[in-house]
């Protein structure tokens, strides 16, 4: 990046529009997920005014500056040039007659629940269960909530309504104008343009919702691994869902233990007599802590908000997978495996992530044929195998994780199981036609009418499939 650059950008953009290494917000305006991804960027923009972002899109996309869009970090979005930050995209405007909401596309879920909370508190909305991550990265990798196993996901048609565009070229267009690209942003993956406001469809919603986790012995292992094959034989209303991962035994000295427990995180918005008895079989398991409470969804939202506290904590690779069942087998496995990356190396387990969100999706209103993103049908849950190494890790560790995370889905679901990934995840190692399908084509000839000269960082950017 040359003098030239800068000199041309600081015209384009104001000074408080511009961030330097050496300013105080340079790190938690670039900071990655993923330590190892973070480009150390010679410059963070942060346009406030889709005019300032046009212009410089414009500019930038006129250059051979290795540039990328940068919401809230959790997608690892970075360059070594220029990093183009949207977090200043945060407004909100609730329209009570049409049931819909505009939301600025650079802030985080957080924000627009409480936002959504003050303006109508008794209305819903298919957002992230995860609230510290970004509005416009979800949506193009499809995005899940505690309410997709009746809403399904927050990209779909009937959720996702339209979204503003800033395209290569500078122009801004909402999206429902071009009906290929709206359909390109449901779970495309991005490298289409920069999303600034997305209208999403609200709806009212219980707000007594039963919540929270149920601590569970880890030596109960087999009891809970049983009930949740039961359980998940049986049909289940939409509005249950529920987490399982496990929860390392220092972490839990509030209760007064220092073992592993795992964690029932239970979800039933039809309130608390009805969640106490869908999920009699795990409050009744002996050793059981029940920590589950009446709240929100808000609420729920905000019990999984201290993840992003570990942000750029670590070199993290990930196996985002949908499954159509989950057997006791599945549950055990990936337990096993859990524990085993620590005996490989326990540096490496204190950065390795198991979570099963079950009951966490179904088929999209419109079809597949609706969405970019072409998730299989029937495929009702997630599971979600992280490995990783602490950040000032050396290569070695880098690569042994890598190679762990490849070998997961096989270790937990047997070699012969037919894997589903999910965009939010995408890592080098992965087939994007596992992930994209019959829609791969259209998505690649869509990338080259949105981005002619290939300069957006998309996921179908990824590298061929490889070890």
């Amino acid at each position: 990046m040359t003098e030239g650059h800068l000199a041309k950008l600081r015209y384009l953009l104001r000074a408080d529009e511009i961030i330097t290494p050496d300013s105080p917000g340079y790190q938690a305006s670039s900071q990655t997920w993923a330590a190892h991804k973070h480009a150390k960027p010679s410059l963070v923009i942060r346009p406030t005014s889709i005019e300032a972002l046009s212009r410089a899109l414009a500019y930038l996309y006129t250059t051979d500056l290795d540039f990328a869009i940068y919401g809230q970090g959790f997608g690892s979005a970075s360059a070594k040039d220029v990093l183009v930050n949207t977090s200043a995209f945060n407004n909100f405007h609730f329209d009570a007659q049409a049931e819909v909401v505009t939301v600025g596309a650079g802030q985080t879920w957080s924000d627009v629940y409480q936002k959504l909370a003050e303006a109508a508190p008794e209305y819903g909305v298919v957002g992230a269960r995860t609230p510290c991550v970004g509005v416009a990265g979800t949506i193009v990798c499809g995005g899940y909530s505690w309410v997709s196993s009746e809403h399904g996901c927050i990209s779909d048609p009937n959720n996702m309504l339209d979204t503003q565009v800033v395209k290569y070229d500078g122009s801004i267009v909402w999206a429902s104008k071009e009906p290929q690209l709206l359909w390109a942003l449901r779970g495309g993956g991005g490298g289409f343009g920069v999303i600034t406001q997305v209208k999403l469809r609200v709806f009212p919603y219980p707000q007594k919702i039963w919540a929270g986790p149920i601590l569970v012995p880890r030596e109960r292992l087999q009891e809970v691994a049983e009930g949740i094959e039961s359980f998940l034989s049986k049909p289940v209303d939409p509005k249950i869902t529920m987490f399982l991962y496990v929860v390392k035994g220092r972490l839990l000295e509030s209760i007064g233990t220092n073992s592993n427990m795992l964690v029932i995180h239970a979800f039933d918005a039809n309130g608390e007599e009805h969640g106490r008895s869908c999920f009699k079989w795990a409050l009744e398991i002996p050793g059981a802590v029940d920590q589950s409470k009446i709240t929100t969804l808000s609420g729920v939202a905000n019990l999984q908000n201290k993840a992003g506290m570990v942000k750029g904590s670590m070199k993290q690779f990930w196996q985002p997978l949908l499954l159509k069942n989950i057997t006791k087998e599945h549950v055990i496995n990936a337990v096993q495996w859990f524990e085993g990356i620590r005996e490989i190396d326990a540096a490496l387990g204190d950065c390795t992530y198991l979570i099963f969100e079950l009951l966490s999706s179904c088929d999209p209103v419109g079809g597949i044929s609706s969405c970019a993103w072409p998730r299989a049908p029937e495929m009702k849950h997630i599971l979600l195998l992280g490995t990783g190494c602490p950040a000032g890790a050396d290569a070695s560790k880098e690569h042994l994780a890598r190679v762990l995370a490849i070998k997961a889905p096989a270790q937990v679901l047997g070699t012969d199981a037919d894997l589903n990934v999910l965009p939010n995840g995408l890592e080098n190692y992965h087939d994007v036609t596992k992930i994209w399908g019959a829609h791969v084509t259209k998505l690649q000839d869509l990338r080259k009418r949105y981005d002619p000269r290939r300069r957006f960082k998309g996921a179908l950017n990824a590298p061929a499939h490889s070890m």
